[in-house]
Parts: C-alpha cells; sequence; structure tokens
C-alpha cells in the first residue's frame, strides 16, 4: 500500500510537473511529426487569402489598433473589464472593419473577450498579434543578437503561439505583457503574426556594421537571399523560429511579418557629407546629408528574407506610415535611382504619402500591409506639415489613405488607434509637463493623445453658446454689469462670461494670475491694468481675432527652445519678473525642410518654427451639434460667451495635484510648484483697473464616458 501511494503521489508530481511545464513554459512532445500542417489564412503572390470550408476568399485588411489604455490608467496597467471590450468590438465590427490588431500580449481578459464577441457573432473580428520589443531593449541594447533582444523576441513569439491557441499560463507580470490563464482557442481568426512595432535604428545600424555579423541564415521555413543584412538574418531566424514552432506544436501555420517604416525601410538617402562639406570649409560651413537629416541611417528590406516549399501561410511585407520627407525619390542614392528608374518615373506625387506608398505597392512581391496610420485630433501640432485637424478631417484622411492604398495594391491598413490615450507623450509639451499621474488629465496640447476614434470625456461645460448647465456655484466674479463662472475639469479651464454687452462686437479682457513668482499688474499694449499681477490676459476679440497672452516672463517657449529657435542663450538676458509685455503663445515644431548645407553660423535654415497655439478658435463645442466642431475654444450665445483653455495652455504641469511652472529663470528650466487657488477678473474694455479675485483650484474626481468621434461615423460611411 505504501509503495501505491508513494508511486500514485509520485505520478500525480510527474504529472502536475508536466502540465506546469507545458502552460508556463510551452514544453511540448511532438506525437505525429509527419502530421499536415494546415492554415487559415495564406499568401498567394501579393494576395491574402481565407482558407475555409466554403472555399478560398481574398481578405482586404479593414483594421483599427486596440490597447487597453482607459483614463487614469496606463495601457501597461491592463485594466479594461471584458465588457470592455466587447463593447468596444462590437462598435468595431459595426463600423464595418473586418480586423483588430494588438501590439504586443494582452492580458486572458482581452482573448477571452475576443473568443466570446466572435463566437456569438455572424460577422467575427481577425486578429494581427504584435511580437513587441520593449522599449527598454529597443533603446537599450546595442546588438540584436544579444539575449534580451532576440532572445526575448523569440519567448514571446513562442507565448504567443500558446496563447492564441489557449494553452498558456503567464504569472509573473513583465513589463508591456499581459498576465493570466490563456484558455480559449482563437487561432482561427488569427490572419497571422507581426514582429516588432518600431527597430531602434541605431540597434539596426549597429547590428549590420559589426565586422562579426553576416546576413546569411538557412532555415527551415526563412532564409536570407544574398545581401541581406546581419539584421534581417536575425529577422528570418525569429520567424523561421515561431514558425518552427506553431507547426511542430499545433501542425498549423499564421502569416508573419516584421514591422518597418520610413526610417528603416529599403530606401537609401545620398551620402554625400564628405563632397558637400570640402566646399565649405574656409568658409566654417558643413555639408550635412540628406540621409543624416531624415535620420536614415539603416535598410530593411523584406524582400531579402525568402520562404520555404514547407511554409503554408506566407510571408507578407508591413509599414507604419507617417509623414516624413515630401519629395523622398529626390534624394535617393545614385544607385538606387537608377534600380527603381522604372517605378520612380511615373509616380503620382500627388497621391498619399507623395508616391511613397505606391512605390512601395509596386516594389513588394509579397503581400503589403500599413500596420499603422493615424492622424491626431488634438489641439497642438509636432509639425509645420500639419496643423489641428477636426474630427471631420481626420476621418476624411483616414478614409482618403485607405482608399489610395487599396488601389496601389496594399492588401488593407490599420488605423492607429481605437481610443485616445491619456498616458502618452509628445516631444514639444513633454518638457513642461510632470508625469506623476498624467493619465489622470486629458492634455489638448499633446498631439499623440489624440490619434482614436473614440474619445473618453469627463464631467465637463459644454461650450456652445448654450449656459443652461452652469450652476450658480461656478459664479466666481461679479460686477461692473458682467459675471465671470468657472470650472475646472480633465481637459482645461472652463468659463463663462455673461452680460448685457457680451456681443463679438465687445472686446472682454479676462486676465489670471496663477503664480506669484511673476507677473504683472499693468498690459502696456493695451492699456490695462490689474489689482493683481496677471499671468495671462484672455483677449476675447470677435471670432477671428481672440487669443490668450502670457506674460512674457512666464513663456515657456522662450525659456527652453529660444537657442533652437534663433540661436540665443535664454539665460544670458532674460524678461523682469514684473514685465508688462504681454505676448502670443507659441508651441515649437519640428523643421522638415531639406537643405544642402547648414551654416552653423546662422542655422536660419533649420531653426523650429512657431506656431502660435494661444490663438483662440471660435466654434460650437457640442459634439450632438449639427455644426459641431471639435477644435473649438469658445462660443458666443445670447449675451454670454462660453471659453475653454487647455490646462498646458496656463502652464500647468499636473493639474490633478495642482503643480504649475515655477519661475524658469530661477531655476534654469522647468520645476514644479504647487498651488491651490488662482486670481481671476474681466472687464469689457479695461478702462478702469481690472479687479481680480480669488478662484479655488479643486481638482475633484470625475466620471468617465465614450464618445465615438465624427472620424467613426466617416470611416464608417465608407467601410460598411
Amino acid at each position: 500500500m505504501k509503495r501505491f501511494l508513494i508511486i500514485v503521489v509520485g505520478a500525480g508530481i510527474i504529472a502536475a510537473g508536466l502540465l506546469i511545464a507545458m502552460l508556463n513554459f510551452g514544453f511540448y512532445f511532438d506525437f505525429q511529426p509527419d502530421a499536415p500542417v494546415s492554415a487559415d489564412f495564406s499568401c498567394e503572390g501579393s494576395r491574402i487569402i481565407a482558407v475555409s470550408e466554403d472555399g478560398r476568399e481574398e481578405v482586404r485588411i479593414k483594421g483599427v489598433e486596440v490597447s487597453a489604455s482607459i483614463p487614469e490608467h496606463a495601457a501597461s496597467d491592463f485594466k479594461p473589464e471584458k465588457e470592455d471590450y466587447m463593447r468596444w468590438f462590437r462598435q468595431i465590427r459595426e463600423m464595418g472593419a473586418n480586423t483588430v490588431k494588438v501590439a504586443g500580449i494582452m492580458d486572458d481578459t482581452f482573448y477571452e473577450a475576443f473568443y466570446d464577441f466572435n463566437v456569438n457573432s455572424d460577422s467575427p473580428l481577425y486578429l494581427i498579434q504584435g511580437i513587441l520589443v520593449q522599449d527598454a531593449v529597443n533603446y537599450g541594447a546595442g546588438d540584436a543578437y544579444e539575449s534580451d533582444y532576440m532572445g526575448e523576441l523569440l519567448a514571446d513569439g513562442k507565448r504567443i503561439v500558446d496563447i492564441i491557441h489557449g494553452r498558456r499560463i503567464i504569472m509573473n507580470r513583465e513589463p508591456g505583457r499581459g498576465t493570466g490563464w490563456y484558455k480559449k482557442d482563437i487561432s482561427g481568426w488569427v490572419i497571422g503574426f507581426l514582429v516588432g512595432s518600431s527597430w531602434n535604428a541605431d540597434v539596426v545600424a549597429y547590428t549590420d556594421h559589426e565586422t562579426y555579423r553576416n546576413g546569411v541564415y538557412e532555415g527551415e521555413y526563412f532564409s536570407t537571399k544574398p545581401g541581406a543584412s546581419p539584421f534581417e538574418a536575425m529577422l528570418a531566424q525569429v520567424m523561421d523560429t515561431i514558425t518552427a514552432y506553431e507547426s511542430n506544436k499545433y501542425k498549423e501555420q499564421h502569416m508573419i511579418g516584421f514591422a518597418n517604416e520610413p526610417a528603416t525601410d529599403l530606401l537609401e538617402y545620398r551620402h554625400d557629407y564628405g563632397e558637400l562639406m570640402r566646399p565649405y570649409e574656409k568658409s566654417g560651413k558643413q555639408g550635412v546629408t540628406y540621409a543624416r537629416q531624415l535620420n536614415k541611417i539603416c535598410r530593411i528590406d523584406a524582400e531579402n528574407i525568402g520562404t520555404s516549399e514547407k511554409v503554408q501561410a506566407g510571408y507578407f511585407a508591413a509599414y507604419s506610415l507617417y509623414d516624413f520627407c515630401a519629395d523622398f525619390d529626390q534624394y535617393l542614392s545614385e544607385e538606387q535611382s537608377a534600380e527603381f528608374a522604372d517605378i520612380l518615373s511615373d509616380l503620382d506625387r500627388d497621391g498619399s504619402y507623395d508616391g511613397y506608398t505606391e512605390f512601395l505597392g509596386r516594389y513588394h512581391t509579397i503581400p503589403l500591409i500599413c500596420t499603422s496610420y493615424g492622424f491626431s485630433t488634438a489641439r497642438g501640432v509636432v509639425s509645420e506639415k500639419g496643423f489641428p485637424l477636426t474630427e471631420t478631417e481626420q476621418g476624411e484622411r483616414l478614409v482618403a489613405i485607405y482608399e489610395d492604398l487599396c488601389k496601389e495594391g496594399w492588401s488593407g491598413a490599420v488605423i492607429n488607434s481605437w481610443q485616445d490615450r491619456w498616458e502618452l507623450r509628445s516631444w514639444n509639451t513633454a518638457y513642461a509637463q510632470d508625469f506623476t499621474n498624467n493619465a489622470m488629465w486629458h492634455d489638448l496640447q499633446t498631439e499623440s493623445q489624440w490619434y482614436g476614434l473614440m474619445e473618453f470625456t469627463g464631467e465637463s461645460r459644454t461650450i456652445d453658446g448654450e449656459p443652461g448647465e452652469w450652476e450658480e456655484e461656478d459664479v466666481v466674479y461679479t460686477g461692473d454689469g458682467i459675471t465671470l463662472s468657472a470650472y475646472v475639469d480633465t481637459e482645461g479651464l472652463a468659463l463663462l462670461a455673461e452680460g448685457q454687452n457680451v456681443t463679438p462686437n465687445r472686446t472682454i479682457y479676462i486676465p489670471v494670475d496663477t503664480t506669484d513668482q511673476s507677473g504683472s499688474t499693468v498690459c502696456e499694449s493695451l492699456e490695462l491694468s490689474f489689482s493683481e499681477p496677471a499671468d495671462f490676459l484672455i483677449c476675447i476679440d470677435g471670432e477671428e481675432n481672440s487669443r490668450v497672452l502670457v506674460q512674457e516672463r512666464y513663456e515657456s517657449v522662450r525659456a527652453n527652445f529660444l537657442s533652437e529657435i534663433n540661436g540665443e542663450d535664454a539665460y544670458v538676458s532674460y524678461p523682469d519678473a514684473d514685465s508688462s509685455d504681454f505676448i502670443p503663445i507659441n508651441m515649437v515644431m519640428e523643421n522638415t525642410t531639406m537643405v544642402d548645407y547648414v551654416d552653423y553660423t546662422t542655422r536660419e535654415l533649420k531653426y523650429l518654427p512657431l506656431y502660435e497655439t494661444g490663438k483662440l478658435r471660435h466654434g460650437n463645442g457640442d459634439p450632438s451639434s449639427a455644426d459641431y466642431d471639435s477644435l473649438s475654444d469658445f462660443c458666443y450665445g445670447e449675451n454670454c460667451v462660453e471659453i475653454r483653455l487647455p490646462w498646458a495652455l496656463l502652464n500647468f504641469a499636473n493639474p490633478v495635484s495642482m503643480n504649475i511652472h515655477d519661475d524658469y529663470y530661477e531655476n534654469y528650466g522647468v520645476e514644479f510648484t504647487e498651488v491651490e487657488e488662482c486670481r481671476i477678473g474681466i472687464s469689457y474694455d479695461g478702462t478702469e483697473k481690472i479687479r481680480m479675485d480669488v478662484f479655488p483650484l479643486n481638482w475633484e474626481n470625475r466620471t468617465y464616458s465614450e464618445r465615438l468621434k465624427d472620424s467613426y461615423r466617416i470611416v464608417q460611411a465608407a467601410w460598411r
């Protein structure tokens, strides 16, 4: 009996160990090594084909990228519930999309929701599953063959294969990866795997230039072609290993490809640094190559990797698309200009991305998918190529590009993204923010937060010229025949001015004081005076000429970017703390001008351009209105005007804790200080000193709701 118990217990331990090894580490036995391998999706030439009992049908991807980002949480927190995903999937399908994409391993809630939605839907969704390189690795590694780079790609690839087949447990939370017991088999709806998202060009270039690496890899399923680079060989090995793992373990295959984009694509730009430098050596000028200005230091070409006859599903090329260089074909190397002469000779330069997408469509011999493209509806901008887009303009651009891609031979595209993401940051606003809890508020000025087709809206006051929703407790100032109300929300400060003379024909001045470190009781240019030192001056001067001005000492752009704007040091000479000059509020943008050389004495051609972000836009801010303008800052009504000012426009770094910018010139840059109140006043014409009263700045917990943007309905009209 004792021996029997020992045998039973031992067998149980072995069985448990095998189960843990299988579910937690991917261990398996291949009991049918000669069994045929099947594929639900395959590549035929440049087309993607869905294979089913009903036959073979070409698939044109209409996709949208979904993340786990919701207000108050970053995507890496994986906070959405199953009901959230189910609701989003229904709305995505009703939009006419047939595919969702995720960048990496989601939590088990996502896959369970995906399974349940598809099982109960007459029109299921497909999935493009990303295999993500974590940022800490992507921007911290030297060589792509290192264990925490290629090794993690291989490990995550195997995990994902098990996840989609419903046979994996991930218990330990790792950065950027979900956890849970993945027990739903969704493999029949998975189009394919996408390796990577955005490769760090430095890692690619470093790998390709190491003398002990070569571009040769010969695998069972994927191999490199002559001329391939070491980085491409690494990608071939990753795709080969993942395909072999799924083929042997599950007797199934899914299409696979790797991410690419203009910064790492196959194109080679002129390297004429030496030739340009020599003529200007004595004049102090140096040549700068087009490649350097485009930050193009490496190349990855999907055509340099081939497949064997054992690949049943297929191999596709994938690109993220964004504006990068209007005349890319003019800067190609002499070798590539000659090689691609036939394609370049009749490109439609008026097409999407100035003919770039048409070039790729004609170059590639395998299916071509745009795995990320999008446009922001933010108030702020990052490039002189783009200006703020309304939701309507966002939708129109998304549809136009999708239609162009289909005409140019692409197999579809994925819109980035489904929802706005509050936790993201942009380079030209990040300097001004405290990221302690940035997911708690929505920054109208940060371009990267507003790419979604759906936004999250908090409690607020609608800027539509209809003041009925304002409450008596919102009033902060009464006098001189005018009343001013104020309300803080997740996006900024909302104001309501009411009075018999509040009309577009009468200028209204609203001074705001937030910091004791600077400010002026006088605005010399407008001949105004205030009871308190004002930091900002809101000038409501008709529908076309309204703006916010800032006291010049408190202008953040000068203190942080003056050298990049005009070459001067902001800290050699700077405005007085009580300067009476109030100036427009600007934000810096990327300079996309391409030049043959840069004069390092003046650098005029490569200075950062400015955009007056303090200029206010008149329009109806009610989403339910027929004339809704998603970019509206203020709206006149009958004897009233409603205004919304973004937090960042008023130098708030973190409105949750009410952290604002401290004095730049005392701190040599942006430091934060906490405030509990501001002072605010209002006047029709400012002929007398404007009284400023206290307005407590109380951040309260807000409830959030989801709203489909106008762009959603525009895409829906095209895709359905």
